[in-house]
Order: structure tokens, then C-alpha cells, then sequence
């Protein structure tokens, strides 16, 4: 059964390349007004990984990247771009609605209507990498004032993983629906829900179908793995380098397995990658705690061939943390993956533990 759940569950690289596209009606609205200004960021707070070595303009992949700005005003719109329709999620002083980026350049309407004083909205990537690059082309546009950025939080985490950390399927109805953006939502993760109780930044480096050493479908390895995907600023060019001293986290999360696993068995070369990719973080982080996360999707002797492999990884600075599996009463997501309701309750367990291990 659990084999069987695993090849399905893990339906990445056959379903992240056929994704489909956004639907034609959005939350937001619209606005085909020319931005008056470029991009300098001067006025925002960046979470996430960024390029901006081309002048005027920051691209972006990973899911979770996110912006946030204050301002004086009633209205507020922002210049972005796109190779491809992209979900957001817009937060205007913490209320939620969808953002639906379409193909090409555009000016976007964050906000309008407002009561008029001061308001805070926060842009956040929602869809995952795969070759979606999205643009920044201009600083926020507003009727009134651009006030200084909200200050940084003081709590920072990264989390390294598949797409159980991308977020597949969570808002999906149970496991027979497919890859779909509409379903597909980094901020119901468990790690964005622990880092959003914790006060916490959270640079996410996720890729559906990806392993540390094989991804889905791949008896032997063949596409990027993480231990290549986690150096990249945008998760899809192999020429993009990120610079770790650009964001010190006080804890890295890594979840990846379940793809290393999607046949039922891993050869030594798992725990090898794994072991490199500890490596990785430690050289970047150092003295920073890891934390080893076992799979949620992995039941039987998946689920303890892995507990094996990564307790054998465990030292000072490495710690293995079980934050459950997927269990029958919580329903499932599409394609076997964690519905909200397992993620919700891995994030609380995760958020009990670093509590207690970082006095948080």
C-alpha cells in the first residue's frame, strides 16, 4: 500500500511539467496603468532569494519569496513579470486574497479603495519554481507616501525540501485531484505556518519531485538534485549562484526523501548526498542547529529505512525530528500529498520543538 501511495504521492516530474495554467478570473484587480518609477528596492523588505544584478528589476523563483512595504495612501500597484501565469498572495494589513500574475509585463493593483492612513501589504509567491521566473520592475506605486520598510523580523529559518515544502496539492480536496496552482500553496505548509507563529523570515528552497540524490521517476540520477538546486538564486538556471552570507538563518529544516525512496529502496548514495548537503549548510551556517525531518509520505519499512539512515547523520549540530505522518483521519491532498490538516499539525509540532531547542 504504501509502496503503491509513494509512486503516487511523488507525481512531480511528470505532473510539475504539464501544470496547468491559472484560471482566467482573479481576486485582484487589474490595472494596465504604466509604472512612473523603476525598481531600486529602497523602500522594501525582501524575504527570499533575489537576483538583482540586472539594474531596474528583481527575478525571482522560489515559492514563499515575498515583499513587504508601508505606505501613506489609499491605493497601492506594482509593475511585475512574468514568463508564465504565476499565484500570489496579497496581504493588506493582514487580510488575504489571490494574485493571479499573468505572461509578459504588467501594473498590478495590490490594493485600492483604502481607508486613507497607513497601510502595510505583503506580496507573497505562492507557485513554485520549476521555469517560472518572476519579475520586480518597479518600486511600489502609491497615491500618497512610501514610508521606510517594516523592520526585519529577528527570528530566521530556512527550509530545504520537495513538495511537501512547496506546498503540492494542499488545498486540494483528497488525493484525486492533480497538480493544479489553484491547490498548490507554500504559505498552508507546515514550515510557513511554523515560521508565521514563530515571527520568524523563511527563505524556502523546495522543488517537486526532487531528492538529494534521485528525484521522481529516476532508477539513477539524471535531473539537478538538491545538493545543485540549493546554490542556485533561480532554482532554474544553472548559471544563478546564491550568497549564503545574504541571509544567516538560526536554523535549517531539511525534508527530502520521499522521492529518493519512490521505488521503495535507496542505495548507500542517499545517505552520502545527505550527508554532502549537511555538509553544505554547516560550511554556509555555521553553528547553526539542522534539523533532519523525516518524510511524512513514507510508511513501513520506507519510513524506518529512512529514520536509520538520517538518525546515522545525527551529531551535536544534527537533529533527527519526527513531525508525524499522514494519518487516515486527516484526509489527504492531491496526489497523496499533506492536506492542511497534516500540515497544521506538523507545524505545531515543529514550532514545540524549536521553542524549546532555540528559547524561542
Amino acid at each position: 500500500m504504501w509502496k503503491f501511495l509513494l509512486l503516487l504521492s511523488s507525481l512531480v516530474a511528470l505532473s510539475a511539467c504539464n501544470h496547468q495554467a491559472a484560471p482566467n478570473h482573479t481576486a485582484s484587480n487589474f490595472s494596465s496603468t504604466t509604472a512612473s518609477t523603476s525598481f531600486s528596492g529602497e523602500q522594501l523588505r525582501m524575504i527570499g532569494r533575489f537576483d538583482t544584478s540586472t539594474q531596474g528589476k528583481a527575478q525571482f523563483t522560489w515559492p514563499g519569496s515575498a515583499i513587504e512595504f508601508r505606505f501613506t495612501g489609499t491605493e497601492a500597484k506594482m509593475m511585475l513579470a512574468s514568463n508564465g501565469d504565476v499565484r500570489f498572495q496579497v496581504a493588506v494589513d493582514g487580510t488575504l486574497q489571490d494574485l493571479w500574475v499573468k505572461s509578459g509585463e504588467a501594473t498590478y493593483t495590490l490594493a485600492s479603495g483604502l481607508t486613507k492612513g497607513e497601510h502595510t501589504i505583503r506580496l507573497t509567491r505562492l507557485t513554485e519554481s520549476f521555469a517560472l521566473v518572476t519579475a520586480l520592475l518597479s518600486d511600489p506605486i502609491v497615491d500618497g507616501k512610501l514610508l521606510p520598510a517594516p523592520a526585519a523580523a529577528t527570528k530566521r529559518l530556512l527550509v530545504i525540501g520537495d513538495s511537501i515544502t512547496a506546498g503540492y496539492g494542499v488545498e486540494g480536496a483528497d488525493q484525486h485531484c492533480s497538480y493544479d496552482m489553484r491547490t498548490s500553496n507554500q504559505q498552508l505548509t507546515y514550515a510557513a505556518l511554523a515560521a508565521n507563529e514563530l515571527g520568524a523570515d523563511l527563505h524556502a528552497i523546495a522543488w517537486s519531485g526532487i531528492g538529494v540524490w534521485r528525484s521522481y521517476g529516476e532508477k539513477t540520477p539524471v535531473n539537478p538534485s538538491m545538493l545543485v538546486r540549493y546554490q542556485r538564486t533561480l532554482a532554474d538556471d544553472s548559471n544563478s549562484r546564491w550568497n549564503a552570507n545574504t541571509y544567516q538563518p538560526d536554523a535549517i529544516l531539511i525534508n527530502l526523501g520521499t522521492n529518493d525512496y519512490w521505488e521503495g529502496s535507496v542505495s548507500d548514495d542517499y545517505r552520502a548526498n545527505m550527508k554532502t548537503l549537511i555538509a553544505m549548510v554547516q560550511t554556509d551556517f555555521a553553528n547553526k542547529p539542522v534539523y533532519l525531518i523525516i518524510s511524512p509520505m513514507l510508511g513501513g519499512a520506507q519510513r524506518e529505512s529512512q529514520k536509520i539512515i538520517l538518525g546515522s547523520l545525527v551529531s551535536s549540530g544534527v537533529k533527527l525530528v519526527d513531525l508525524g505522518k499522514i494519518e487516515s483521519a486527516d484526509g489527504l491532498g492531491c496526489d497523496w500529498h499533506p492536506n492542511k490538516i497534516t500540515n497544521q499539525r506538523m507545524g505545531k509540532t515543529l514550532v514545540q520543538h524549536l521553542k524549546t531547542d532555540l528559547n524561542w
